[in-house]
């Protein structure tokens, strides 16, 4: 069942793996095994991409309504693996957005500048 909220800020902050989940279904159609590799090849100095983490956060992220499962491609080899194929929907592209800002404006704050030595 999705969540009642419906407002982006009602969801932060995002765990950093449920955010790349996010940003990885915000591109392109992906099972769960394709989420795995595409947060190697992409997020390759990040936290892993672990399968037994994914489909909890695959699970939850579906109940919030986040994400949501769709058809497969329709020239996906026929084998006996059901693949199940995701893609974010309008609320989870909005937390995405939401969580990248709030993280923007904490990088830039006065704080961060002096932890990161920018200031002098």
């Amino acid at each position: 069942m999705p969540s009642r909220s419906r407002r982006p800020r009602d969801f932060l902050p995002l765990a950093s793996l449920d955010l790349q989940v996010l940003i990885l279904l915000a591109g392109r159609e992906l099972h769960g095994y394709g989420i795995v590799r595409a947060a190697a090849e992409l997020f390759p100095d990040q936290p892993a991409l672990e399968i037994g983490s994914l489909y909890r956060i695959i699970s939850r992220l579906l109940d919030e309504g986040m994400i949501r499962e769709v058809s497969g491609p329709s020239g996906e080899p026929a084998d006996r693996r059901v693949r199940r194929y995701y893609t974010v929907t309008p609320l989870g592209r909005r937390v995405a957005r939401a969580e990248a800002e709030r993280m923007r404006a904490l990088l830039a704050s006065p704080g961060m500048l002096r932890l990161l030595g920018a200031d002098r």
